[in-house]
């Protein structure tokens, strides 16, 4: 199902219920549940992001510190990596977050429900 194993609001047909998982879902504690879902999705894709191109970014730091001639050229030529690293890293909030986040209402918990998606139980 999702990440907090309730009905995504798309699911439901229902007006009564659907009235009621909307109050709940735009109260103030399920925004800032969603808020935070989205700096831990951006946490967890940055690092991974980092973990993946880590030589992406020690070759202008290593140009710095051997204090080369070239190190503007060396840092517009990594450049293009670094804007494609990001967009993927973009990609990937985006669709883990409405994959995961987006119509469903967050239960206690999501934190690592969202972190480890299909490790834990519900």
């Amino acid at each position: 199902m999702n990440a907090g194993n309730t009905k995504r609001l798309t699911d439901i047909r229902n007006d009564f219920e659907r009235s009621v998982f909307l109050a709940l879902y735009t109260s103030p504690r399920q925004r800032l549940h969603r808020a935070i879902a989205c700096l831990l999705l951006g946490f967890k894709h940055g690092l991974r992001g980092i973990l993946f191109s880590w030589p992406l970014y020690l070759l202008p730091l290593a140009a710095w510190l051997l204090q080369a001639r070239y190190l503007p050229l060396i840092a517009v030529l990594l450049l293009p990596g670094v804007v494609i690293s990001g967009a993927i890293l973009r990609r990937g909030v985006h669709e883990d977050y409405a994959r995961l986040v987006d119509g469903t209402i967050l239960r206690p918990g999501y934190p690592a429900r969202i972190l480890f998606p299909g490790t834990l139980a519900p």
